[in-house]
């Protein structure tokens, strides 16, 4: 599992001089034919190598390191997962292998620093869910999390069935059975409230019997009542991939919704009394001062900037040489991957959106501010 402080520990990796090898693949092709995948990887790797062209006095490291990656794949992995990154740089101890259970775009990447912007785009496409499905006596607690579902928590609570005698006996008894439902039904909400203290979780899907869903929120607390993202028609008895497949739905739903509205925000000019702001220039400004809260980009549209080689900053488009450190600029480039890398850098949340919402007119980046 990918988290926040993982990915810091990558960003503020320090290599020296020596140079780094960020390797991602996904595991598809793997499944057919694992010699295919051995001889693709080498060839993704090869093609990075020679696009970086190390100085002869790194090259026999570089080469080193590829090997290690490659070594792995064919003697270690086992295609239990279905996307792999792994940063490797022997000469300052980085060896880190993630095995990711969703699919990362095939590349890799040959330089001083971890190369870590598709793991960000892991971070903020797949927040954390916990789904909740609860009838009248059990209840059972799951974490959905990078299309992955982990069971956390299982409740039981006895009550009694249906009282036979009718009359007066039965009122009193149909009394006691829905108090205790009300008892079984409070264990739960505090059961998911100390589950998110826990573990933390962004959305809430509450599954099972209608009645009982409907029973359930009033009882939650305040916060969590305000996360819920929606219900499942799903037995608190289903297996894994019933639960995980009717969850996913909810959490596509619930991301599309959620990019409307921030894009809305970005574009109308303030969000919830915090001001915005798009275009390239402005955020790289913005960027630089801490002053973003949360930085929005389009997925897959080019940023256009310009990178300095010699000392990381970034520039304007049209400038010829890095207003840090004097340094030429060879000329425009998409610097997306920069922008989002500098966000994390400064604390900040990067969210991606899908085209197509209006924020393409304005260089296809946007934030909402701190102040």
């Amino acid at each position: 599992m990918i988290n926040r402080k993982q990915i810091l520990e990558l960003l503020h990796f320090e290599s020296g001089s020596h140079f780094v090898i960020s390797f991602f693949m996904g595991v598809g092709v793997y499944k057919a034919r694992k010699k295919a995948f051995e001889i693709e990887a080498k060839d993704i790797i090869r093609e990075a190598i020679n696009k970086a062209d190390p100085p002869d006095s790194e090259m026999e490291n570089v080469r080193e390191n590829a090997r290690r990656v490659l070594n792995f794949i064919k003697l270690e992995f086992e295609g239990r997962a279905r996307g792999l990154a792994i940063f490797s740089c022997r000469e300052a101890g980085l060896w880190q292998i993630y095995r990711l259970p969703v699919e990362v775009p095939e590349i890799c990447v040959v330089n001083h620093v971890p190369y870590i912007s598709p793991m960000l785009k892991l971070v903020d496409e797949s927040r954390k869910y916990c789904v909740v499905l609860a009838d009248k006596e059990k209840a059972r607690l799951f974490t959905m999390y990078l299309g992955k579902m982990t069971e956390g928590v299982d409740l039981f609570d006895v009550v009694p069935g249906w009282h036979k005698q009718g009359g007066w006996a039965q009122a009193r008894f149909q009394r006691h059975i829905d108090d205790l439902v009300n008892r079984h039904l409070k264990n739960v909400a505090d059961a998911i409230f100390q589950y998110y203290k826990a573990e933390g979780f962004g959305h809430l899907i509450i599954g099972g019997p209608p009645e009982v869903r409907t029973r359930l929120v009033p009882v939650l607390h305040s916060y969590l009542q305000k996360i819920v993202a929606g219900s499942i028609s799903v037995d608190v008895m289903a297996g894994p991939g019933e639960i995980l497949k009717a969850a996913r739905q909810i959490e596509e739903e619930t991301e599309m919704r959620e990019q409307d509205e921030i894009v809305r925000r970005v574009l109308s000019g303030s969000a919830q009394g915090h001001p915005t702001i798009t275009g390239f220039k402005s955020n790289l400004k913005a960027l630089m001062a801490g002053r973003v809260h949360t930085l929005v980009l389009v997925d897959g549209h080019e940023v256009s900037g310009a990178y300095c080689d010699m000392c990381g900053n970034l520039n304007e488009a049209d400038v010829e040489a890095c207003d840090a450190c004097d340094t030429a600029i060879k000329g425009a480039a998409d610097v997306s991957d920069r922008l989002a890398t500098l966000a994390f850098e400064h604390d900040s949340e990067v969210k991606y959106v899908r085209g197509g919402l209006g924020l393409e007119k304005h260089g296809g980046v946007g934030s909402i501010l701190r102040w």
